[in-house]
């Protein structure tokens, strides 16, 4: 199924999680001019924390930043806890069928990605600066997303490729309609 606008609105499926504006996905996209939706791997992955990590310094420092969703395997209540230590009062949706990774064709990592050098050389950089990974915690295989949207329609997209790939934030922050 090729991601549009249409196939997303079309998704009406009541959705759970945590300080969410809304109860459907159009609902949400709807609830601000701007909107990041990105989706983790699982919230024991150690790129994970970091990306989460990071778009909280870049909320607390960039005045005007745009709502950010995030989009999870695990149900609401662990996520919340993940949430109070990585970003506090956030955003976010629990997909534990992986009905929106579907959606919106987030890749699995698999073959010769598994071994990715800049995936190891990120995961070693990151094991040093205190991040840890907590397999357990999910589908592993499950790489990232970032999607904007801006007055519901979706405007720009990046898939990772593989573990630890994530966009540039600065681009997606850049973004114009």
């Amino acid at each position: 199924m090729q991601l549009s606008d249409e196939s997303i609105r079309s998704y009406t499926i009541p959705l759970k999680g945590g300080n969410l504006p809304a109860d459907t996905l159009p609902a949400i996209l709807d609830a601000s001019g701007i909107i990041i939706l990105h989706f983790l791997r699982h919230l024991g992955c150690l790129y994970c924390k970091a990306q989460v990590d990071k778009l909280y310094r870049l909320e607390q420092q960039t005045p005007g930043f745009p709502p950010i969703i995030f989009v999870h395997q695990s149900d609401a209540r662990s996520a919340d806890a993940f949430f109070a230590k990585h970003f506090p009062g956030a955003i976010h949706i629990a997909d534990p069928k992986f009905e929106l990774y579907k959606l919106f064709g987030i890749r699995k990592l698999g073959g010769l990605h598994l071994v990715n050098p800049l995936m190891v050389l990120k995961g070693i950089a990151l094991t040093f600066r205190g991040y840890t990974n907590r397999i357990g915690q999910g589908n592993i295989r499950l790489l990232s997303g970032t999607f904007l949207f801006f007055k519901g329609r979706l405007r720009w997209s990046h898939r990772a490729r593989y573990a630890g790939e994530e966009p540039r934030w600065a681009e997606v922050l850049g973004k114009k309609a």
